[in-house]
């Protein structure tokens, strides 16, 4: 099968205006794609390590503060039963295999080439397959990440809302980045419905939040996610505020002041990795490390 000409078709103008605020439907050409089928995705799931395997039973509540408990078995089965056994998957990090880095980098370079400079340019592309059973519900969420989410088989709805407010809005990055997880206790607000169909998409800003539905029939979607300098940015900041709180601190938040975010990003690439130094010291310290290495 020969790969179309152009992989996505988006809004430029609105994707300028609205970029990093709004979210807004587009459309793709990778339906019926060779790497997009239940079997191909099946021996990728087997290839991926099980860390990049996420399944859970797809009959969940919108709301699920806590997340969902984890199944178990060969990732490939749940593949290919994915339209009767109940489940609700995805595979992280699909860019681990080279052809689907070589398919996420065709479709974001189209991206990249809309977003230009904005918020100093794209960084950091990662890949997501979600397979969902009829009926499956995704619990309302937030994601770090700018996302594209294509439908490839089935259909979803994918409803998308805001904060109430910016206080709000803090307080939940705040309980995010101190190690909460990123499923929300409640919908924030009224929410824009995107009704995906194969071939359609649609673009959501990072960090907002966002619930789905799947239809009636089993549902393959591929999410494109990447950064920007800014968000990137914005991430490191808030790790590093978190750090503040844990000292009792009461810090600057993310974009307020562009001076503190880009000192208190130096100091994130400055010290990340320290943790791991110091626990790999003391195993030194104690002769576990020694014995861990014979």
């Amino acid at each position: 099968m020969a790969a179309p000409s152009k992989m996505l078709d988006i809004d430029a103008k609105a994707f300028a205006a609205g970029f990093s605020r709004d979210p807004m439907a587009v459309r793709h050409n990778l339906v019926g794609h060779p790497l997009l089928t239940l079997e191909a995705i099946a021996e990728l799931a087997d290839s991926l390590p099980l860390k990049a395997i996420e399944r859970h039973h797809a009959d969940l509540p919108p709301v699920m503060p806590g997340g969902a408990p984890e199944l178990e078995g060969p990732p490939s089965e749940t593949v290919r039963g994915i339209e009767t056994n109940g489940s609700w998957m995805v595979l992280w990090y699909i860019q681990q295999d080279p052809v689907y880095a070589d398919l996420l980098d065709a479709c974001l370079d189209e991206a990249a080439a809309e977003l230009g400079d904005r918020e100093g340019g794209m960084c950091q592309r990662e890949g997501f397959l979600f397979l969902s059973a009829p009926g499956a519900v995704t619990p309302v969420h937030f994601d770090p990440e700018h996302n594209l989410l294509l439908q490839i088989k089935g259909m979803k709805d994918m409803n998308v809302c805001r904060f109430l407010d910016r206080e709000t809005e803090l307080r939940e990055l705040d309980r995010y980045h101190d190690g909460a997880h990123r499923n929300l206790e409640a919908v924030p607000s009224e929410g824009k419905l995107f009704r995906m169909h194969p071939g359609e998409g649609v673009y959501i800003p990072s960090f907002m939040p966002h619930w789905v539905q799947n239809g009636d029939e089993a549902s393959i979607s591929l999410s494109m996610t990447f950064r920007t300098r800014t968000s990137r940015r914005h991430d490191r900041v808030h790790r590093v505020n978190a750090r503040m709180r844990r000292l009792k601190l009461s810090p600057t938040p993310a974009g307020v002041s562009e001076p503190r975010d880009r000192t208190k990003e130096a100091f994130h690439v400055a010290t990340r990795g320290w943790g791991s130094r110091l626990r790999s010291l003391k195993r030194l310290a104690t002769g576990r490390g020694r014995a861990e290495t014979e």
